[in-house]
């Protein structure tokens, strides 16, 4: 049976490809997919074959947004940033989502919900009106088990009242990998389903195709939200700078994937290769290392791909999630004050220790036994 599914994302620039791991599986096996989402995802979503509706709007790309979360960043350091950034910006606009999908889902009701992890304006409308939810992480899921209790279900009650609903809670969620790679403790209701990724992102340009060489490739990005934001550019680019440098001291070749700063960064190193995107799941194919700002998504990517990492969290979960897969054994993580010496030791390390990329192929064996997500199963077990 084709099950009307409805999917929501928030304005974050991965965050669409978070959820490829339940967005394929459903259009694979027959259901009706609507993206319930900000603007931005419109192209996103005609990538996929699902149908677009406007809910919610581009807040995360409003310059006094940025400043600010970033001014948090820099003086009060990455706990601050969460609090702030969770139990208030996103708990603020929960109410403008929560209309936008009401409306929306009273016109044309879908058989289930999953919402994205962060999504508490979708999560608040499905209790609304009775809908099947299920939550699916898009990396967060740890940050808001973390402060919920302190800081996101407190600034939610008032919107929770309003609508006469019970106090807030995460709904069951889904994640896209071994609950324990990024749980201390399991969450109640989680539940890790097996990863995929868009088969668009799959594919690799000729002009990108690495020629063949003794010299080993490293690929280095860090993440689009933090090069997309104004107020972490001079640290990025910096971080950036500082790679390269590491990176011309240990001989690899390298392609640095740096999205609008790609302009800004300059070496005389015809090794090192600078570009604005790649598909980067096709690229990690070709990888023997990867230098990464340990964004959920890009880590997975890497074990997809048989590329041991050198982790080097800057905002969010990132820090965590660099932590846990150096703790994985799947490569080693830095601070973002390592030194360009630092780096270069541990690149040189990562490379030249075939433990790494044993655990990163054990890793990836896991991963594929995890089971493909079942919206039927799913939306069966929540009525």
């Amino acid at each position: 049976m084709a099950l009307r599914v409805a999917i929501t994302a928030e304005p974050v620039p991965s965050h669409v490809s978070a959820l490829d791991y339940v967005i394929g599986p459903s259009l694979e096996q027959g259901h009706r997919l609507a993206l319930h989402a900000p603007l931005m995802f419109r192209r996103e979503a005609r990538l996929r074959g699902v149908d677009f509706h406007r809910a919610g709007t581009n807040w995360t790309c409003a310059p006094g947004v940025q400043q600010t979360a970033g001014t948090v960043w820099k003086r009060y350091g990455n706990g601050a940033f969460n609090r702030y950034v969770f139990g208030h910006l996103w708990t603020e606009l929960a109410g403008r989502k929560a209309q936008d999908l009401l409306a929306s889902w009273t016109r044309t009701r879908p058989d289930l919900v999953i919402a994205e992890c962060s999504d508490f304006g979708a999560h608040l409308a499905a209790r609304v009106l009775g809908l099947p939810l299920v939550a699916a992480d898009n990396g967060l899921g740890p940050v808001l088990v973390d402060l919920w209790d302190s800081d996101i279900a407190p600034a939610l009650s008032a919107l929770h009242k309003q609508y006469e609903l019970p106090a807030p809670a995460l709904p069951p969620m889904v994640t896209p990998a071994p609950v324990d790679w990024f749980h201390e403790t399991t969450p109640p209701g989680t539940r890790a389903v097996r990863r995929t990724v868009a088969r668009f992102r799959t594919v690799l340009p000729d002009r990108l195709a690495p020629a063949p060489t003794a010299r080993p490739l490293v690929y280095v990005s860090l993440g689009t939200l933090t090069t997309a934001m104004a107020s972490l550019r001079t640290v990025v680019e910096g971080l950036y700078q500082e790679v390269m440098a590491a990176l011309s001291a240990t001989g690899c070749h390298a392609i640095v994937s740096a999205g609008e700063l790609a302009r800004h960064l300059r070496t005389t190193d015809s090794r090192i290769t600078v570009v604005e995107h790649v598909p980067q799941p096709a690229l990690l194919h070709h990888a023997d290392l990867f230098v990464t700002h340990a964004g959920r998504g890009s880590l997975l990517d890497a074990v997809q791909g048989g590329t041991p990492v050198l982790a080097m969290g800057v905002l969010g979960d990132q820090p965590g999630n660099a932590a846990a897969f150096a703790r994985l054994g799947l490569g080693q993580a830095l601070d973002l004050t390592a030194t360009r010496g630092e780096m270069a030791d541990a690149i040189t390390t990562v490379l030249g220790a075939p433990r790494y990329g044993a655990a990163v192929r054990a890793a990836d064996a896991a991963l594929s036994e995890l089971p493909t997500f079942d919206p039927v199963e799913s939306r069966d077990t929540l009525v």
